[in-house]
């Protein structure tokens, strides 16, 4: 067993261990009586959880099987430049920055569910695009990827503590940073899943479009089981039906954005996530020049290193549930900001580090506070953000992140050339 498989066993035996522990039995007498009413009430919780996370499994398994393939299919299945293969890359996060301000306010006032389908109905055509030699259609794939990473990450989270609040299900064991955590936890889980099975595909079928396929199949199923058992919610009651008390929801939308707690969530996704998104962008690079400067030639075992780096990302968001008193507003923004100085510190060593080991180390533990990061910040969101605009602000808070990344990636240059990334889309 060499190095990596070793860190990819201990990471696993460390999720298990947090598994058994969340789901030990519990002896201790509840503080309340159950009555004929909550037991209902408690179905309809689990019922709940169980519809939201399959489809949310679906629509991150249809962005996660496209993840490793796209810079693939671009370069050498169609034979595209490097610069070419650049521009469509930052094609798409402008895309998803123009598409920022007004998706989410499309979703209120239309509906959260109809911005669910409409998410499944973009990447369906992003997946369809890539079938395509045409550079233009292939632009156009873009542009819808970016709109539907801005959905992705805006109007599913939206519709669900919406529709959280409306069955009032704060009373019952299903608790918001439950929910939260299983979203980051499915997430891995099914990155790695999306991983396998993608490699499975490719091999099957010798060409690296088969992804896209699957990919095209997870949206087609999201969207029939979104039509199917979810209800429709809106920002307002009033927006839905086109009254004039739209205009008081935008001014609410726009006092809630200058809100300076909002601002500050603003400011510390854009840092973290932005940051975040970077890592996953340069740390194939990072680990290759150390293995090289330590005197190895062969390649890195991508595939194994990724798993691990899920697996961390897991146990950070295990983490996130373990005590009944991390629930608390307070206690969240404390550790919020403790896992802003471990992330930056371990940035830093990371920068200063030489050795390949020490320095998949340092990632794993950037992995990890990763983890416990997502959960954490939807929770403050889903408390800060008013129900009735939280499609609007959420796609809103995804315009300076997808600046930020834009930018930065334009000021990158690499002293020995151009290299091949190793691309995942996201991290969530």
């Amino acid at each position: 067993m060499n190095f990596y498989q070793a860190n990819l066993a201990i990471l696993a035996l460390v999720n298990a261990c947090f598994f058994l522990y969340r789901h030990r039995p519990r002896n201790h007498k509840p503080c309340h009586r159950s009555t004929q009413e909550d037991e209902p009430k408690e179905v309809i919780a689990v019922r709940f959880q169980r519809q939201f996370l399959l489809v949310y499994t679906l629509v991150v398994a249809a962005d996660w099987l496209q993840g490793p393939y796209t810079y693939a299919v671009y370069k050498y299945e169609k034979q595209l430049a490097e610069q070419t293969v650049a521009l469509l890359y930052a094609f798409g996060f402008v895309s998803g920055a123009a598409s920022a301000p007004f998706a989410g306010q499309l979703a209120d006032h239309y509906g959260r569910r109809t911005a669910c389908v409409a998410y499944c109905v973009c990447y369906g055509i992003t997946c369809l695009a890539m079938l395509s030699y045409n550079l233009k259609i292939l632009y156009v794939g873009r542009f819808f990827g970016g709109i539907a990473t801005t959905l992705l990450f805006s109007v599913f989270e939206a519709w669900m503590i919406t529709e959280y609040h409306l069955s009032r299900l704060e009373e019952t064991r299903v608790s918001l940073c439950t929910v939260f955590a299983s979203m980051t936890t499915i997430s891995s889980i099914t990155a790695v899943c999306s991983g396998v099975l993608g490699d499975g595909l490719v091999q099957y079928c010798d060409s690296s479009l088969a992804p896209f396929l699957a990919s095209l199949g997870c949206c087609i199923g999201a969207g029939i089981f979104i039509l199917a058992a979810w209800r429709e919610n809106y920002g307002s009651t009033e927006t839905c039906k086109g009254s004039p008390e739209s205009q008081t929801l935008k001014l609410r939308m726009l006092v809630t954005l200058v809100n300076p707690q909002v601002a500050a969530l603003v400011f510390a996704s854009c840092c973290f996530e932005g940051s975040m998104y970077l890592f996953v962008f340069f740390w194939p690079a990072a680990l290759g020049s150390a293995r090289v400067k330590s005197g190895y030639q062969d390649d890195l075992p991508l595939g194994l290193i990724f798993s691990s780096f899920m697996c961390a990302m897991m146990a950070g968001s295990s983490i996130s549930t373990t005590r009944n008193a991390l629930f608390s507003n307070s206690i969240t923004m404390d550790t919020l900001s403790f896992i802003f100085i471990i992330a930056s510190a371990a940035f830093a060593v990371s920068t200063m580090l030489g050795h390949e080991h020490l320095l998949f180390w340092a990632f794993c533990v950037i992995e990890g506070c990763v983890g416990i990061y997502f959960p954490r910040m939807a929770l403050i969101k889903s408390n800060v953000v008013d129900d009735s605009v939280r499609g609007g602000v959420y796609s809103t808070l995804r315009l300076p992140l997808n600046i930020f990344v834009v930018v930065v990636h334009s000021l990158d240059r690499d002293g020995q050339g151009p290299s091949k990334p190793f691309h995942f889309p996201r991290i969530q």
